[in-house]
């Protein structure tokens, strides 16, 4: 492993103590962040765009390693972006692994099919899918040489993963899903009620607009009500966002959530989930206010490899938790990878 000088940090063992991870602590985060973390990635990272499966133009980063002991290409959660992964990025090249990010269809650097930067709008599913296949297929495995491909997705991302495990179940060898959006959570309404009504919506023709509760960005961070338990590492990424007008997708569409909604029913089909063989580590946060945890535990318990942890005092974004179940979070990841 490099060295990484200057951060405060608490150790990470992998299985056997093979691996020793420099892990950022709450105190200082934003500074070492920019002093440390960016400058070492920096050293990796190549991007750049290609043209997903219909020609759009999608944004890509890389953070290639000689001699990795494998690949992890990371599926990102709804209205996310490249940099809200630095931290992770950071520890599996400390970890050993090179590392493929893709920014998805209407979020951040790629290009979007609405005029309205803030608004996430996509007609199926399957569309992220095929991009995803696209970016494996024609970027990272130029870079591969044959190495453990391993899927890492979170909650959008997750929902995204599934599909891509049960569509192309012979591309990645692990996979790792983070509060997947197997089912989202919608409020008091039932949810058959508000996908009947969502869809009732994009019919008439409000498939671009606003779904319900939706709104544009605000130029006011607001932890309280996020997803993140971890304040400082809420402000880097708000600060991240403030700085880049393409970062600041913020509402669903009508159209989004009835997407989301059949890719929900698609991914819970018995005869799709038998087709994921390979071993699944998930995760589960115990505050959990986005994805319906119960159809994560359904999901994992069809799957015929798999590993379901519940981290009992995060929210929905578990790596951005507070430091004993960010610790526990990355603990797992590392013993299920083997490093």
């Amino acid at each position: 492993m490099k060295q990484v000088h200057g951060c405060k940090w608490k150790k990470i063992m992998g299985k056997k103590d093979k691996v020793t991870i420099a892990y950022l602590r709450e105190v200082g985060f934003r500074e070492q962040m920019a002093g440390i973390v960016e400058p070492y990635l920096k050293k990796y990272k190549r991007s750049g765009m290609f043209l997903g499966y219909d020609k759009t133009p999608l944004h890509y980063r890389i953070y290639v390693q000689k001699h990795a002991r494998g690949n992890i290409v990371i599926s990102h959660g709804f209205s996310e972006f490249a940099e809200k992964y630095n931290e992770m990025i950071f520890y599996f090249l400390q970890a050993g692994y090179s590392v493929f990010f893709v920014e998805h269809r209407g979020h951040g650097r790629s290009q979007r099919k609405i005029k309205n930067l803030e608004k996430v709008y996509v007609k199926s599913f399957e569309e992220y899918v095929w991009d995803l296949r696209v970016f494996v297929k024609k970027i990272v495995a130029c870079y591969s040489c044959q190495k453990e491909m391993i899927l890492f997705a979170h909650s959008m991302g997750g929902a995204i993963g599934a599909l891509y495990l049960e569509k192309y179940p012979k591309d990645f060898q692990k996979a790792i899903l983070s509060a997947p959006m197997i089912q989202m959570r919608v409020g008091n309404i039932p949810y058959p009620t508000s996908m009947r009504i969502a869809n009732i919506c994009r019919l008439l023709g409000f498939g671009k607009t606003y779904a319900a509760g939706q709104h544009g960005f605000a130029d006011r961070a607001c932890f309280e009500v996020s997803c993140c338990l971890s304040e400082e590492r809420h402000l880097y990424a708000f600060a991240k966002r403030l700085a880049n007008r393409k970062c600041q997708t913020s509402g669903a569409t009508y159209s989004w959530v009835c997407a989301a909604a059949k890719a929900s029913e698609y991914v819970q089909e018995n005869k799709n989930i038998q087709k994921i063989k390979i071993p699944v580590l998930l995760f589960s946060a115990g505050k959990e206010h986005m994805v319906n945890t119960d159809e994560i535990c359904r999901f994992a318990a069809k799957l015929q490899d798999a590993r379901l942890v519940w981290i009992l005092g995060a929210k929905h974004e578990i790596f951005n938790a507070r430091e004993h179940e960010r610790l526990q979070f990355y603990q797992e990841i590392f013993n299920f990878l083997g490093c």
